[in-house]
């Protein structure tokens, strides 16, 4: 549902959740993309919503001032060094860019609509898609506050979001490929109201909303929410952190009687099976899966992570190093191949 920063060093995370923060990064857009990710991820929340600013002619972060076009260039940059497929995320910047130029002519309560169908179930992606309705609002001076909405769209298919697209925007599309929404939303004109939208995507892609996990996310992540500030205002955070903070969430929305619980301040309250890696979830950005990838998509809200540095030790030497080193011991010369081909396991 967003973009994440990406400009910290490397450690083990997951497509899904990034695990980079720039060291200025509001703490307040760090909760945002924790309870972002939370709600897709773990507790599959119908409607989520969330904002952007608009300021000098760019959309950006409501806690920040870095544009979303250059966050999805940042993001761009490491898939092309990771020698990664960077489709989805060049359609995405394209989508900014084209919301950028038509965001200056909008006039207070235009409407947006922004669709994201899923990618390939091969690269970790989810089988559901989002419908975004947006609001544009007058702010201070030249400033607009933009009011997002994301759907959540199961099981869709290519057809539908062009039917939903055109019955949305009064405009013809036949796209076969996702990237195809990706890098077209729309600003329209006219007042297009939310109740409008919600029946277009119940009667398109027979989206029955459920009030019962819109009510489940809205009282896990309000027992949650403690934890989800203790984690952002700690710039010692580690991986252990995030897994301890989703298996509390994946038990609150397990156990009945968990809100009757009284409800852990801190994240050093919960260890033991807390700290293990929880269940994989396949979503918009990828899968949760741990792997060695930078960088992960940024369709769905704004999902980075942790300041901690990665530590090395060669297998051969005992060289001990900090940070990342890439596929080369930097004492004794090893390569990754090398290590490989003696029967080893390494990391991907």
């Amino acid at each position: 549902m967003g973009v994440e920063t990406l400009e910290r060093q490397q450690l083990r995370h997951s497509d899904a959740f990034r695990n980079e923060y720039h060291e200025n990064t509001p703490k307040k857009s760090i909760v945002d993309d924790v309870v972002s990710y939370l709600g897709e991820y773990r507790l599959e929340v119908p409607k989520y919503s969330y904002s952007f600013r608009y300021k000098d002619g760019r959309v950006r972060d409501p806690h920040g001032s870095e544009s979303m076009f250059d966050l999805c260039q940042k993001a761009i940059d490491l898939r092309k060094k990771e020698k990664k497929s960077f489709i989805r995320e060049a359609a995405e910047k394209y989508g900014f860019e084209s919301l950028d130029r038509q965001l200056q002519a909008a006039e207070s309560e235009s409407s947006i609509i922004w669709m994201s169908p899923p990618g390939p179930k091969e690269e970790g992606y989810g089988n559901y898609g989002f419908v975004y309705f947006g609001k544009v609002f007058q702010g201070y001076s030249t400033e607009r506050s933009i009011q997002m909405t994301a759907i959540r769209v199961e099981n869709p298919t290519l057809e539908q979001f062009n039917k939903a697209f055109y019955m949305l925007t009064n405009e013809e599309k036949e796209a076969e490929h996702a990237e195809e929404f990706l890098d077209s939303p729309r600003v329209l004109g006219e007042d297009i109201k939310e109740g409008y939208v919600d029946a277009v995507v119940n009667r398109v892609f027979d989206f029955r909303f459920s009030r019962e996990k819109q009510e489940k996310f809205e009282l896990v992540i309000r027992k949650s929410l403690p934890l989800i500030r203790d984690f952002a205002n700690n710039p010692s955070r580690t991986m252990e952190d995030l897994f301890a903070l989703e298996n509390y969430v994946l038990e609150l929305r397990r156990e009945p009687n968990g809100f009757d619980k009284k409800s852990p301040q801190r994240l050093v309250e919960l260890v033991g099976d807390y700290r293990r890696e929880p269940p994989k979830a396949a979503g918009s950005c990828g899968s949760t899966k741990s792997s060695n990838n930078i960088i992960n998509s940024i369709s769905s809200t704004m999902n980075s992570l942790l300041s901690e540095k990665e530590g090395f030790q060669c297998p051969r030497c005992g060289e001990e190093a900090v940070g990342p080193v890439g596929d080369t011991c930097p004492s004794c010369g090893l390569t990754k191949e090398e290590y490989a081909e003696s029967g080893a396991d390494v990391c991907d």
